[in-house]
């Protein structure tokens, strides 16, 4: 017998359309523009369920639609690339990275597949060969990578011709066997026999609420039908007696959660009092005003829930559910969470008396996710609990049924940024359901487009409810199957004799426990092994079945027990964690293509330890004032689970990935929670970005892995949280900059631009001086801006005015930032007496011009005296002993004219007195001064010649 609770959604939603399902034909069509083609293999591999839209059916004999699966059998051309780059757009050359999916490598006459990835940080393209090998290409993106280690040092490109393309067109049967549709050639090739397209209608069907009250109405009928017995009729001893209690679930402020059956305890005050219009005038619900938490009506007392139940095996029972169902309305939000919690209330009110056996369904029927307004991730929560509870404290198989857009069953949902409310309803409901967590089939999670398939998903679990008198008997047909699941395994080299069978006979009752002995056989039950799973056949249930014989007035004992044992380890990769169900799902089956099974057993857990957690940090290269993220400080570390070769990964980068977090399938995640903190230096968190940094510094990693629950249910020493961490180092570079000296002449125009003077750039860290060439930085080296100011005092008016060497200071700027005292300078001699600038980086070496000044027509003996004049100013004067030559140095550039003085020279007419102009091109210059005599008496003595320069004027 089987008590089955019907927790049904009657919020304000449900008094809206359910909509239609119809299938029609995929079909070309044709207009001014062109043929629009639906019909081909291309079109139908874009439909297909396994991968593409999911609306492709095939019509079965019998008028029903089944899913279509396409797949696609390629012959492949393959083609050397010869000129290829990582990512380039120049004339002529291959992108890999465009082409990333698409390049393979000759291996042994066999094109194996080549991967490619790229650092984004960085721009590095690693390329990893069949064998393993990976090549980097790091010199950007406009480079070409040289592929060794495979024949001919050369990777292809694979094209694919259509017309040799086979697509092959497949169905599962309701045997679960795959069934061969047809296959055809040629992605433009139009394939028969015609195929469908589910369409669907948002109007047409009728409100949602009428089509639940048909559905169930007709449910109930079905159960009431089996609970006759195979006489069909009440009383007539072979009666099973199955109950059904309703439950209507909305939201408290709606008064409409409630109990829709009961005994007649409740049936004496069927009118209610509303206190809001102050009178009720009409039938409220049956019984009337009982909710689950008042005060409106009154809240509902334990024999209310313990009357919930109404069998289904009298005339009254039926009615009552139907007086129940008809009394559905559509109000308020969807707390689901309320709903299952009445349903606990009525399994805790009706206990199975020792000896009794009953089975216990809970059908939760729902058109929207769980909430007030929108996804209420605690709402879903709380309701998931409850189910837990449903499942395990009471024993019940939770069905879940979904109509709301979207809705899909064989999604395994979602609730990350981006989902749906589908995405958030399907994980809702796949996790309520006594579904694994994920789709399965047969599946507990149903869902419905339209009338006619909710109808069907009701008739359906009705199937699953016992006739009485009417069991299908468990001969040596029968099989027990064991899936085990995804988180263990069968230990390596196991065979089927390493699957334990034994009997036992039944010897007697020790209270109301059989007791047993040893058979020393297995009664012809054999063993077989089928990937994950486990089947053993042969042990006729029906021939021992257990129980007690009574012969005039003595009672025996008789039948036999199968027992079946084997052991399973932990699969390599699974993390761990408490309370790991060892099986998804163990049943045994009338036979061998039975879909269902006719009872199922209870899922051992048992403890897994966590293996120690090692974390290796990676070191970080940034440059002066660079910027580096908390996701790329977490995402470069290492991070292993367990040690050896059956160490597990852990991918940082993916922590937020729903599919495979932290790159790992969700088995072997499922069962711990794992948590990652990166700390700077100051043990804070880091939260966003360290940015401007200077000077190096360091980063802490943890991660944490930790079982989700305590396994105080579970066999084995409960699983322990592990925590790894490492330090890793953020190391700065800083510039070095190598200055070379200037030249300027005395006088010339001093130099601005001292671009030229910077000969090197070198980034550099710690006190090896390591540079970046080689090393994998985080972003790009910074601009620096220079700021050039040469030593005071020695430049006026933008003319050199000394014959002494200028020292050059420079500042360096990023951006806004002063950076010159985290910079670091060289400069580079010009020779050995070269000296550093004390004040300065570099020099501007001041240099001179020279001037020679040649007397001819004079005397030997004679002295002459000149006015050296500069851009036709006074700027010395100087004597020429005789027909002689007398130089000048340490001069400034200029123009430069002598005159004789006649005074001193009064004896004698110059002439041919020449200019020199003196230059940074031309330093070293001469003027000639030709004399002619024309008195020879001296007017008095001689005087001493002063020789050389005697007074000069700037």
């Amino acid at each position: 017998p089987t008590d089955i609770i019907l927790v049904l959604d009657q919020s304000g939603s449900m008094a809206e359309d359910i909509g239609t399902v119809s299938f029609q034909k995929y079909q070309n069509s044709s207009s001014i523009f062109g043929t629009t083609y639906r019909t081909r293999n291309q079109d139908y591999y874009k439909y297909r369920h396994n991968g593409g839209s999911s609306n492709l059916w095939h019509k079965l004999a019998d008028g029903s639609y089944v899913s279509v699966s396409v797949t696609r059998q390629e012959k492949p051309s393959y083609t050397k690339i010869t000129k290829g780059k990582n990512n380039s757009s120049s004339g002529g050359a291959t992108n890999y990275w465009d082409n990333r999916n698409n390049l393979y490598a000759l291996v042994n006459g066999e094109h194996l597949k080549v991967t490619v990835e790229r650092n984004e940080w960085n721009g590095t393209y690693t390329y990893t060969l069949p064998d393993g090998t990976q090549i980097a290409s790091k010199d950007g993106y406009d480079q070409s990578p040289t592929f060794t280690g495979i024949e001919g040092n050369v990777i292809y490109l694979a094209a694919v011709n259509d017309a040799e393309t086979t697509y092959t067109y497949t169905y599962t049967d309701s045997n679960n066997n795959v069934q061969i549709i047809g296959t055809s050639t040629g992605a433009t090739t139009v394939f028969s026999p015609a195929l469908y397209e589910r369409v669907t209608s948002t109007s047409g069907g009728g409100t949602r609420l009428d089509a639940l009250k048909n559905a169930v109405n007709n449910f109930a009928n079905a159960v009431h039908t089996k609970s006759l017995g195979k006489d069909g009729q009440v009383g007539g001893g072979d009666d099973i007696d199955h109950r059904i209690a309703l439950v209507g679930f909305s939201s408290p402020d709606y008064n409409n959660t409630e109990l829709l059956s009961g005994s007649a305890i409740n049936q004496g005050d069927r009118k209610g009092t509303n206190i809001s219009t102050g009178g009720w005038d009409g039938y409220y619900y049956f019984p009337t005003g009982y909710e689950m938490n008042g005060p409106q009506y009154g809240s509902i007392s334990d024999a209310q829930y313990k009357a919930a139940l109404l069998p289904m095996n009298t005339d009254a029972g039926l009615s009552g559910v139907a007086t129940g169902v008809n009394a559905l309305t559509a109000w308020g939000g969807t707390r689901t969470d309320n709903g299952l919690a009445m349903a606990n209330k009525i399994f805790e009110q009706n206990p199975i008396p020792n000896g009794e056996k009953r089975n216990r369904v809970v059908i939760v029927f729902t058109d929207g996710i769980p909430g007030l307004s929108g996804y209420d991730g605690s709402v879903a929560s709380s309701a998931i609990t409850e189910s837990n509870t449903a499942k395990t404290t009471y024993g019940a198989t939770v069905y879940t049924i979904g109509i709301f857009s979207g809705a899909d069953a064989t999604s395994a949902g979602s609730t990350g940024n981006g989902s749906s409310d589908a995405d958030k309803g399907n994980y809702f409901l796949q996790r309520v359901s006594s579904n694994t967590q994920y789709p399965q089939s047969p599946s507990y999670y149903l869902s419905a487009a339209d009338s006619g398939s909710l109808n069907n998903i009701f008739q359906q679990i009705s199937d699953q409810i016992e006739t009485g008198g009417s069991s299908s008997k468990l001969t040596s047909d029968a099989v027990v199957k064991d899936i085990i699941s995804p988180q263990f395994t069968l230990p390596e080299g196991a065979t089927t004799s390493s699957i334990t069978l034994e009997t036992y006979r039944c010897t007697g009752k020790n209270g109301s426990d059989y007791t047993w002995s040893k058979n020393t056989d297995a009664m012809d039950a054999t063993a077989t092994i089928s990937g994950n799973q486990v089947n053993v056949t042969g042990f006729n249930f029906s021939e021992n079945y257990v129980g007690t014989v009574t012969e005039n007035g003595s009672i025996s004992y008789r039948g036999n027990k199968l027992v079946i044992s084997f052991k399973v380890e932990p699969k390599a990769g699974f993390l761990g964690g408490n309370e790991v169900y060892t099986n998804t799902s163990a049943g045994i089956y009338e036979n061998g293509s039975a879909e269902n099974p006719l009872l199922t057993f209870d899922r051992p857990t048992v403890n897994v330890p966590i293996k120690d957690v090692t974390v290796t940090a990676e070191d970080k290269n940034i440059y002066l004032k660079g910027t580096v993220s908390a996701d790329g400080l977490r995402d470069g570390a290492e991070v292993s689970v367990g040690t050896g070769a059956h160490s597990v990964k852990l991918d940082l980068s993916r922590a937020d990935d729903e599919n495979n977090p932290y790159g790992l399938e969700p088995w072997q995640t499922e069962y711990v929670d794992i948590e990652v903190d990166v700390k700077g230096a100051d043990g804070k968190p880091i939260s966003g970005n360290l940015t401007g940094l200077t000077d190096d510094t360091t980063y802490t990693v943890t991660v944490k892995v930790s079982p989700k629950t305590n396994g105080s249910s579970a066999s084995g020493t409960p699983a322990t949280e592990k925590n790894g961490e490492d330090e890793g180092k953020i190391n700065v570079f800083k510039p070095e900059l190598t200055f070379k000296d200037s030249t300027a002449y005395y006088g010339d125009t001093a130099p601005t631009d001292f671009r030229g003077n910077l000969t090197n750039t070198e980034w550099e860290h710690g006190e090896t001086k390591s540079t970046d060439s080689g090393v994998t930085m985080i972003g790009t080296a910074p601009t620096l801006d220079l700021t050039y100011t040469p030593e005071a005092g020695k430049i006026a008016g933008g003319i050199i005015n000394t014959k002494e060497d200028i020292s050059v200071d420079v500042s360096v700027k990023i951006g806004t930032d002063d950076v010159t005292d985290e910079t670091s300078f060289v400069h580079t001699k010009c020779d050995e007496t070269c000296t550093d600038p004390a004040n300065g980086k570099f020099w501007i070496h001041v240099k001179t011009c020279t001037l020679s000044i040649t007397k001819k027509g004079g005397a030997n003996d004679e002295s002459y005296v000149f006015d050296v004049l500069k851009n036709n100013v006074k700027y010395s004067e100087v004597t020429v002993w005789g027909n002689g030559t007398e130089t000048l140095f340490e001069l400034p550039v200029g123009d430069y004219t002598i005159v004789e003085n006649t005074g001193w020279s009064w004896r004698y007419t110059a002439n041919n007195c020449d200019s020199a102009a003196l230059t940074a091109q031309y330093p070293t210059g001469s003027i000639t001064c030709t004399n002619r005599k024309t008195k020879d008496q001296w007017l008095n003595g001689f005087s001493t010649v002063v020789h050389n320069i005697f007074s000069t004027n700037h």
